[in-house]
C-alpha cells in the first residue's frame, strides 16, 4: 500500500503486545457510521481504495481500526484490488495485473474494473454473514483470510451474546481451543466460533481478545537459537512473524527511520528500550547491541535467547545454555512458563544460504546433519545434541521425506544437472527429448507444496498431464456437465466398440479411422493411468476443468439420457474444479491446443500445474484452504561447493537465491529458464548448505557473487576434540597443534591439519593405527601443500632438530657422479629425501614432534 502509517492513537498501551486491543470503542462506532453495511453495497471504487486517503474502506482496516487488532503490513494486494500511489508502468503476470491506477489479484477480473466488482461482492458477502452470525459462509471467501475476518469482527452484532475476539491469526486460536499447532484442517469459522463460546459472561469483548492473545504469547515463548556470527557481533536477530512485538516496533536498516521503540529487561537486571531494525520483510534484529549481555552470560554459539512479554508490557530477555531445557539463571526461573513450544529455529522462516569453510579434516560435512537439523527439527537436535546416532536417524528420515537432498560439486558438474536440461529417451522406438529438472530445481518445486497437495488429491508420482476435449468445447454442453456431475471423462468413436479388444484393427469402425484417431483411442483406453490429471478444455487457449483419474478405462454399450449415444467411452475421474476460463499459455510456452481430442501435455507437468492454480488463487476440490503458517523448510546441502565452475552451475539463478530475491520478498525476482521457458523463482523455504575446503586449489575460481550471497562458517582444526586421547604416551591434542603451528607460519592457516584425522585413534588408540594415519593420511597431505617439498615438510614434522633415528624424513647424500657423470652440475651436495619407516613406529618421533628432543630423554 502507498499509506503512511498514522500516529498511534492513544488508546494504545505497551502491554498489547503485537496486537491492540483498545476498551474504546467510539473509533469502531466511527467507523460503523461512515461506513454502514448498506453503504457498502453501492461503494465506488475510489470510495473503497485511494492512496492517501485515510477515510477509504481500506485504510479503515489496515491503520484507522488497528487498535482493534492489526492487520497491517504484507503486501497491498490482501485487498484484492488496491490504488497505487506509484503510477511507473508495472508487468504483471498471471496472477498479478497492474494499470496505471490500480494493482489486483487477476483471478477477479481482467480490467481494474470487473475485479473491483468482484471485490466488493466479497467484502458485501462477508459483512452480510458477519451480521447474521453465519460464520461457515465467511471461510468461502476469496479475500485473504486475515482481511475478511478483520471485516467480519466489525460487522458482527454487537447486541449478541456470543461475539468472536480481534485476533486475526491461526495459532492463537488453535492455541485457546486446545488444538496442535499445526492443525490446519479446522476451518477459522469452526476456530472462531469455539473461542467465542470461551468468554465470560461479564467479560468485556476486548478484554476477552487481548485474554486470547495473551494467553498463547505467554504459553508459546519467542526462542531463537544463536549463530556464531550473531555472538560474535552482539545482535539478536527475530522473526517478526512470531515475535510478541507490536507492528510499530519495526524500523528501517538506516537509524534514521527507527520504529516505535518498546521496553527490555534482560535476566542480569539490564534494561533498556529499543526498535527491531529490519532487514527483509519478516527479518530482522534488536537494534540494540548485545556484547556486554553476551559476555556476562558467558553466551556460546548454539545457545537460546527467549523472548516474552510479561504482564506490566516489558519483554523479557532469558539466556538457555545450548541443551539445556532450564532457563541458565535463577532470575529467569521464577518467571518461567509451565510450556516451552520451540517449533523450529529462526532459520526455518529466514531463508539460509551457508557455507562452512576449513581445511580438510575439520568436521565440515559431519556438521552437515547438525546445521541441516538445526533448521528442519531445531527441538529433536536439543534433545539429543550429543547423539549423533539418533542424529543421523533423524537425517536420514528427512532425507527419505524429500526434505534434505544432497549433492556434490566437480568439475563436471553442470547447470544442467543443477537447474534443468534436455535428456533423450527413447519411446515407442522414437528417440524424444525432454527437459529434465536439476536437483535444484527439483528441491525447490517440491519445497512449493505440490507434492503434498499431489498426495491429498490422489495424483500419482510422475503423473502425466492429458489434454481433453469432452464433446466439442462450447458451453453450455449436455454431455459435458453430465460429466462433470458424474466424476466421469467420455469420448466418442462408439463404433470402435470396446477399446480393450485385442484383435480391434478388425473391427470395421476402428479400421477406419486415422492416426490422429486412433492415438487418441489408445491413450484414452490404454496410456492413462489413474493418477494422471485431465484437463478439460474450454478453447483454443483455456481449460474449463481439472481432473485426476480414478480407475480404468471401462465401455459403455449405452450411454445414459442426456449423453451423446455415441460417448460409450468411459474414464472415472475425480473433477478437482469446474467453470474456469483460465488461460494455460503461461505454463506451455505460449502455445495453443491443437484439435485432437486426446493427447499429453509435455510442455509442463504436475508441479507447474499447481503452482499455476496457487498463483492464480484457484481453490481445488480435496485441498485444505486454510494457510499453512510456516511452509515445509526443505534443505539442500553442497558438498565440495567449490570445486563446481560456480557461475556455469548456478547461471542466472545467483541473484535469486539472495533472501531479498526469494518468492514473497518485497524486491521478489522470477527468471525464465533457457530451455523449459517456464518462469522460476526460488521459495523461502529452500535453504542452502555448502562445505568449502580452504586448502582445494580450486578456491581462487569460487566466484565473487557466491561469495555475496553466502555466510561463510569457519571451521577451524579444533586440538580440544582430542583432548585425553592419548597413544603410547603422546597426547594427539599437544601433536595436532604443534603440526598447526608450523603449517601456519610456512603456509598459511587455510592449510591446516583438521582433528577428524585423528578421531579414529579413539577406536583404536594403538602405535599401529597411528603410524598408519601418518603414512596413508598426513604425509601425503602434507606432500600435497607443499608440492612435495620435503625440506618444508621435514621442518612440520620437526625432524631438522631430532635424532636421525627418529626422523621420518632424512636426507642421504648419494654420489651422483656414479648415475650422471662429472659433465652435470648439480645445486647443493647431491642430497636425496628418504622416509625412514622404522620411526612410524617409535612412540618418541612423535612426542618429538611436539618439542625436540622430549622423545629421545
Amino acid at each position: 500500500m502507498a499509506y503512511k502509517r498514522p500516529a498511534l492513537h492513544s488508546t494504545r498501551h505497551k502491554d498489547q503486545g503485537i496486537m491492540a486491543f483498545s476498551t474504546d470503542e467510539t473509533t469502531w462506532d466511527a467507523f460503523l457510521a461512515e461506513w454502514p453495511l448498506e453503504r457498502l453495497r453501492t461503494m465506488t471504487l475510489v470510495e473503497y481504495t485511494r492512496a492517501g486517503d485515510k477515510r477509504c474502506f481500506t485504510n479503515w482496516m489496515e491503520s484507522g481500526l488497528d487498535q482493534y487488532g492489526s492487520i497491517w503490513g504484507g503486501s497491498a494486494f490482501k485487498f484484492g484490488i488496491y490504488s497505487r500511489n506509484d503510477a511507473t508502468p508495472k508487468d504483471g503476470d498471471t496472477a498479478l495485473a497492474y494499470d496505471d491506477r490500480y494493482g489486483w489479484y487477476r483471478r477477479f477480473g481482467e480490467t481494474h474494473d470487473a475485479a473491483f466488482e468482484t471485490v466488493r461482492r466479497e467484502v458485501v458477502a462477508i459483512a452480510e454473514a458477519a451480521s447474521t452470525g453465519r460464520l461457515t459462509t465467511i471461510d468461502k471467501s476469496e479475500l485473504g483470510p486475515a482481511y475478511r475476518w478483520k471485516i467480519a469482527f466489525h460487522y458482527q452484532d454487537r447486541g449478541q451474546r456470543v461475539l468472536f475476539p480481534c485476533v486475526f491469526l491461526r495459532r492463537p486460536l488453535l492455541h485457546a481451543c486446545g488444538l496442535p499447532d499445526g492443525d490446519n484442517a479446522t476451518p477459522l469459522s469452526t476456530l472462531y466460533e469455539r473461542t467465542a463460546a470461551l468468554r465470560a459472561p461479564d467479560e468485556a469483548l476486548m478484554d476477552f481478545s487481548r485474554r486470547v492473545w495473551r494467553d498463547w504469547v505467554m504459553a508459546t515463548p519467542l526462542r531463537i537459537r544463536l549463530t556464531e556470527g550473531a555472538v560474535r557481533q552482539g545482535y539478536i536477530p527475530i522473526n517478526l512473524v512470531s515475535a510478541p512485538f507490536p507492528e510499530s516496533v519495526r524500523g528501517g536498516a538506516d537509524g534514521n527511520e527507527a520504529g516505535e521503540p518498546v521496553p527490555f529487561r534482560t535476566d542480569t537486571g539490564w534494561e533498556f528500550d529499543s526498535d527491531v531494525r529490519t532487514t527483509g520483510s519478516d527479518s530482522g534484529r534488536i537494534r540494540k547491541r548485545f556484547q556486554r549481555y553476551f559476555n556476562e552470560r558467558h553466551v556460546q554459539p548454539g545457545d537460546v535467547i527467549e523472548i516474552q512479554p510479561d504482564e506490566a508490557g516489558v519483554y523479557l530477555i532469558r539466556h538457555h545454555s545450548k541443551g539445556d531445557g532450564s532457563p541458565a539463571h535463577p532470575v529467569a526461573a521464577a518467571a518461567r512458563p509451565a510450556r516451552i513450544n520451540e517449533t523450529r529455529s529462526e532459520y526455518a522462516s529466514m531463508p539460509v544460504n551457508r557455507i562452512l569453510c576449513g581445511p580438510p579434516g575439520t568436521g565440515k560435512t559431519y556438521r552437515t546433519i547438525n546445521e541441516a537439523l538445526r533448521i528442519l527439527d531445531a527441538p529433536f537436535l536439543a534433545a539429543n545434541e550429543t547423539d549423533r546416532v539418533a542424529l543421523k536417524q533423524r537425517f536420514d528420515a528427512l532425507v527419505q521425506t524429500g526434505q534434505i537432498r544432497f549433492v556434490t560439486f566437480h568439475q563436471s558438474f553442470s547447470y544442467e544437472d543443477f537447474v534443468e536440461g534436455i535428456r533423450a529417451e527413447t519411446k515407442d522406438g522414437q528417440l524424444q527429448y525432454r527437459v529434465e529438472p536439476g536437483v535444484f530445481r527439483k528441491i525447490c518445486e517440491d519445497a512449493s507444496g505440490s507434492v503434498q497437495i499431489a498426495s491429498e488429491l490422489g495424483v500419482r508420482e510422475d503423473a502425466r498431464i492429458w489434454k481433453i476435449s469432452i464433446d466439442g468445447t462450447n458451453t453450455p454442453n449436455a454431455t459435458r456437465e453430465y460429466c462433470f456431475a458424474q466424476g466421469e471423462a467420455r469420448i466418442g468413436w462408439y463404433g470402435a466398440g470396446d477399446l480393450r479388444n485385442e484383435r480391434l484393427t478388425d473391427v470395421p469402425g476402428y479400421a477406419e479411422l486415422g492416426t490422429n484417431d486412433r492415438n487418441t483411442l489408445h491413450a484414452f483406453s490404454r496410456e492413462i493411468e489413474p493418477g494422471d490429471v485431465l484437463l478439460c478444455i474450454g478453447s483454443e487457449v483455456a481449460v474449463q476443468a481439472i481432473g485426476v483419474v480414478q480407475g480404468e478405462y471401462a465401455f459403455q454399450p449405452k450411454p445414459p439420457p442426456g449423453v451423446r449415444e455415441d460417448y460409450g467411452n468411459v474414464l472415472p475421474v475425480k473433477w478437482l474444479v469446474t467453470g474456469l476460463n483460465l488461460d494455460m499459455r503461461p505454463i506451455n510456452a505460449g502455445r495453443k491446443f491443437v484439435a485432437k481430442t486426446v493427447y499429453e501435455l509435455t510442455r509442463f507437468g504436475w508441479t507447474d500445474l499447481a503452482g499455476y492454480l496457487q498463483d492464480a488463487g484457484i481453490q481445488l476440490e480435496g485441498v485444505d484452504p486454510a494457510p499453512q503458517s510456516v511452509a515445509a523448510p526443505h534443505v539442500l546441502i553442497i558438498d565440495e561447493i567449490n570445486r563446481g565452475n560456480v557461475s556455469r552451475i548456478f547461471g542466472e539463478l545467483i541473484t535469486l537465491i539472495e533472501p531479498s530475491k526469494r518468492k514473497g520478498a518485497p524486491e521478489a525476482l522470477e527468471v525464465e529458464l533457457p530451455y523449459s521457458r517456464k518462469k522460476f523463482g526460488v521459495p523461502r523455504n529452500v535453504h542452502l548448505i555448502g562445505t568449502m575446503n580452504t586448502a582445494d586449489r580450486s578456491l581462487a575460481g569460487l566466484d565473487v557473487a557466491l561469495r555475496r550471497r553466502f555466510e561463510f562458517v569457519e571451521m577451524s582444526p579444533d586440538a580440544r576434540a582430542l583432548a585425553g586421547l592419548v597413544v603410547d604416551g603422546v597426547p594427539m591434542d599437544a601433536l595436532l597443534s604443534a603440526m598447526n603451528r608450523r603449517i601456519e607460519v610456512l603456509l598459511g592457516r587455510d592449510y591446516m591439519l583438521g582433528h577428524a584425522y585423528f578421531l579414529s585413534l579413539g577406536d583404536s588408540s594403538s602405535l599401529h593405527r597411528l603410524a598408519d594415519v601418518f603414512r596413508r593420511q598426513i604425509l601425503p597431505l602434507l606432500q600435497e601443500y607443499f608440492f612435495e617439498d620435503w625440506q618444508k615438510i621435514a621442518w612440520v614434522l620437526n625432524d631438522h632438530r631430532k635424532p636421525a633415528e627418529l626422523q621420518f624424513l632424512q636426507q642421504v647424500k648419494t654420489d651422483m657422479n656414479q648415475w650422471l657423470g662429472t659433465d652435470v652440475e648439480l645445486p647443493g651436495e647431491g642430497r636425496v629425501w628418504t622416509i625412514n619407516a622404522e620411526a612410524f613406529d617409535k612412540p618418541a618421533a612423535y612426542l618429538s614432534i611436539i618439542k625436540a628432543g622430549q622423545g629421545a630423554a
